[in-house]
């Protein structure tokens, strides 16, 4: 066919055009993969959470940093009619300073499910006393199997035995312990922080300590056939707050915020990546208005170019598409694990059919340069 023809006429021109929508691919898959990236190194320990439903304290905004259940809260959630099962899960911000190099981290007690964990090295059995299950991210920081990691303010020791993955949350690596672990490191850090502060009596850290003490952040449920989000709130009242993992995930730390700049910047990126396809195709086609001029004035037909064009069209940004989704993967491949890369099949593929579709729309103003290209220029161009 003419316009294949043409693409194996012109290898050198058309693999550099390829090439050029390859590197705006590249971009626009990028930049869809690092904004994802973020989204999960920020809430990726907190919306992973295996349930149907997450209470927090009423009037907490759905922020882990503040919610607090106490013991008498957990069997009140836990026995609430269309509770199928439920388990605590615990929060609390630490510092390392026993790694090669300090970081921040956030502490998670988990109750009997840490089946939920993809263990990537390691043990698979549940953490015991004093032991830890950490997001791989930690080893950018030196941190390896076996590890004694030293928590601040806590001051205490925690045994790395496993590493999860995908586990961080507002882009520090989630430390998993069990209850008991974490109950412990929750009231040395609350406790010390009211020790240090001015005016705290003691009767006042005694009832924090009380209050703290089998209790937990957050309860994990598992509804029961037929019940609903809306209906446990309904039962528990305004003593709690109740929703999904997935809207817990995108509540607090300023996440409304963030998602709605990084909804845009890859809005914007994806307009700009397509637009610029869009706009190649159309000028390439201004450049080629003698050529099309001829095979008009041999007798073909408007329908017949424009059917060239989209083949064209189809056969290099395929080509490129390809090209850019591997250089998109190799450089994500090439980055450090802190860094936040997480590609999404289904966002990769929105932001190819953009592309094509941009290309399409562009072929549209090519279309109305055709059809306006009168098959006897092809005469004044042989004349010259």
């Amino acid at each position: 066919m003419l316009a294949i023809k043409e693409l194996l006429g012109g290898k050198l021109k058309f693999g550099l055009i390829a090439l050029a929508i390859g590197l705006v691919v590249a971009l626009t898959m990028l930049m869809s993969a690092m904004s994802e990236g973020l989204i999960t190194g920020m809430t990726g320990a907190k919306g992973s959470l295996a349930a149907d439903a997450l209470v927090f304290q009423g009037d907490t905004y759905l922020a882990l940093e503040r919610s607090v259940l106490s013991a008498e809260a957990l069997e009140e959630v836990a026995s609430a009619p269309g509770v199928a099962s439920s388990y605590a899960v615990g929060h609390v911000i630490v510092s390392v300073d026993s790694s090669a190099e300090e970081f921040d981290a956030r502490v998670f007690g988990l109750g009997d499910r840490f089946d939920q964990l993809p263990i990537v090295e390691g043990t698979t059995a549940a953490p015991g006393p004093g032991e830890a299950i950490i997001d791989i991210t930690a080893k950018a920081n030196g941190v390896e199997i076996g590890d004694t990691l030293h928590l601040t303010p806590a001051d205490a020791e925690l045994t790395v035995v496993a590493f999860t993955e995908h586990r961080r949350y507002v882009m520090a690596p989630a430390i998993y312990t069990d209850m008991a672990t974490w109950e412990r490191l929750y009231l040395a850090s609350a406790l010390g922080t009211m020790a240090e502060g001015e005016g705290v009596s003691a009767t006042a850290m005694g009832e924090a300590a009380e209050r703290i003490t089998g209790g937990a952040s957050i309860v994990a449920v598992d509804l029961a056939p037929g019940t609903t989000v809306e209906s446990l709130q309904a039962e528990l009242g305004g003593g709690f707050e109740v929703t999904t993992p997935e809207e817990a995930a995108l509540a607090g730390n300023g996440m409304p915020v963030m998602i709605l700049a990084v909804d845009g910047i890859q809005v914007v990126s994806l307009v700009i990546g397509a637009l610029v396809i869009g706009v190649f195709f159309y000028i390439t086609t201004l450049h080629k208005t003698g050529q099309i001029a001829a095979i008009k004035a041999l007798g073909a037909s408007n329908a017949y170019v424009y059917r060239q064009l989209l083949l064209q069209i189809t056969i290099l940004v395929t080509a490129a598409a390809g090209v850019g989704v591997a250089l998109a993967l190799g450089a994500g491949g090439s980055m450090p694990p802190t860094m936040a890369f997480d590609p999404q099949v289904g966002r990769w593929l929105v932001s190819l059919a953009a592309v094509y579709a941009m290309a399409y729309l562009g072929s549209l103003f090519s279309l109305r340069s055709i059809l306006k290209i009168d098959p006897a220029t092809a005469l004044d161009h042989s004349g010259h």
